[in-house]
């Protein structure tokens, strides 16, 4: 099904100005990263903090105002017109929000057209199309129309759409808002799947850390710049701490726990570099990973109180 494998994507010093009558908006201001083959990454970050910019600019919908967007071989940031509808037809997948299912079509007709924009013949389209809903559990599908379909599943459809001219880079923006738990689990082990299984390059973009720790990297984005990066392990670590074995303990109160330990080993750090007992590069770095934890966990915690 899967030919193409994934692509080194390489960002570096990216900048982004959205201008406006009467000022501008820096979105993006000199990030720095890279992502690889067969892993999924998430970008997290709150409103406004860059991250569909970054998505945006990565799969050529727009364009930098400065620095390079590298897709393996590509030098996105020099394409213009023509060129950039030709990357995104060819090179990347999109999943955004906004689910963008033509309606009158059924999910096999909406997997289809994107092959055929490409010039694959419609028995071939349609093979392929069938294939792909396969992949995402809708096989049983293929005829409905997107009204008929769930929230999820839809989603899962716009996925489908997404693989229809098998690109190496994937990149999936808020795939999960409005879905409640279980199925953003669904549509996230489609993208797990992507990567481990078929070697893709995927980077999603999310503000739902229950999202965020089935991916196997978190970047954080504050103000337009890359702060940080933390394990998802680290998160998985941090609410599965020993607790008394009382079923009245909830994993909210886990959660606190957590957050109040992370406070005194960032207090605790902070003293041991007064006390010159640390460099500021030990220092820094010990003080940004328990400060991209705990903000983490705290998203977590007002995630779970809102659910």
């Amino acid at each position: 099904m899967f030919v193409k494998s994934g692509v080194v994507v390489e960002v570096r010093d990216l900048v982004k100005i959205y201008k406006y009558k009467g000022g501008e908006v820096q979105a993006l201001k000199g990030v720095t990263a890279s992502f690889m083959p067969g892993t999924l990454t998430c970008v997290m970050g709150p409103s406004g903090s860059g991250k569909t910019t970054l998505l945006n600019l990565v799969g050529g919908i727009d364009v930098p105002t400065g620095g390079h967007v590298n897709v393996g071989s590509i030098k996105v940031h020099e394409l213009r017109g023509t060129e950039l509808d030709k990357y995104r037809l060819m090179n990347v997948g999109f999943v955004f929000q906004a689910l963008n299912l033509i309606p009158t079509l059924t999910a096999l007709e909406n997997v289809m057209l994107p092959a055929q924009m490409a010039g694959v013949s419609r028995q071939e389209s349609i093979k392929r199309a069938h294939e792909l809903l396969r992949l995402v559990g809708l096989g049983d599908k293929a005829n409905r129309y997107p009204e008929e379909l769930s929230g999820g599943e839809q989603q899962r459809v716009a996925i489908a759409v997404a693989l229809a001219n098998d690109p190496s880079l994937i990149l999936a923006d808020e795939p999960t808002a409005e879905l409640d738990s279980q199925t953003a689990k669904n549509v996230v082990d489609v993208l797990v799947r992507l990567a481990k299984e078929h070697n893709k390059t995927v980077i999603l973009a999310t503000h739902d850390p229950r999202v965020a720790v089935n991916t196997d990297r978190i970047l954080r984005l504050e103000d337009g710049r890359l702060v940080g990066e933390v394990k998802p392990i680290d998160l998985e670590r941090s609410v599965t701490v020993s607790t008394p074995r009382e079923t009245s303990v909830t994993l909210s109160e886990i959660i606190k726990i957590k957050i109040a330990s992370i406070e005194k080993e960032m207090r605790d750090t902070e003293e041991m570099f007064r006390e010159k007992a640390l460099s500021i590069e030990e220092f820094y770095s010990k003080v940004t990973k328990l400060r991209l934890m705990k903000e983490a966990l705290t998203e977590l915690l007002t995630s779970i109180g809102s659910s």
